[in-house]
């Protein structure tokens, strides 16, 4: 599934901002999804969400690169240097 740049980066806050209040509040029991489990899973959870939202931004960030350097042409290319 192709995500775009500004749905990585929310999600990504979202993430950060719910690992972050976990760690704060310190609760011995989380709740995810509607079930109570260990809060180290929840913080698991968390940082896996954004690891996967660092990912996916350095992987549209780099074919944003690719394709705009398939899109100038070769000669334009050379006349720049």
């Amino acid at each position: 599934m192709k995500l775009s740049k500004p749905l990585v980066i929310l999600v990504g806050i979202l993430a950060l901002g719910a690992l972050g209040y976990n760690f704060y509040d310190n609760p011995r029991v989380s709740h995810l999804f509607g079930k109570e489990i260990n809060d180290w899973y929840y913080r698991a959870f968390w940082m896996l969400i954004i690891a996967l939202c660092v990912y996916n931004y350095i992987e549209i960030d780099r074919n944003t690169l690719k394709n705009k350097s398939k899109s100038i042409p070769k000669s334009r290319e050379n006349s720049k240097h």
